[in-house]
């Protein structure tokens, strides 16, 4: 058995020690994270620079949409 086959069996027996409880959880809190990230963003940087603002280019509001579909279809899997 190389060195390599050695680290993989120690990486897979660390991941099969974690509850499926967690991995759940962690699975969906980082979508839920990374909404609240987008949605703290200053307006600065949701709308482009360049042009002038229309309703349709803020960014935040299309990716706290894609993300709360993600969080929904992560939460009934």
């Amino acid at each position: 058995m190389t060195p390599l086959h050695q680290f993989g069996a120690w990486l897979r027996g660390l991941f099969l020690a974690v509850p499926m409880n967690l991995a759940e959880l962690l699975f969906l809190l980082v979508p839920v994270l990374l909404l609240w990230w987008v949605l703290k963003l200053p307006e600065t940087q949701v709308r482009p620079v360049d042009r002038p603002s229309s309703r349709g280019e803020n960014l935040r509001a299309w990716a706290a949409l894609a993300l709360l579909f993600q969080i929904l279809i992560y939460w009934f899997l």
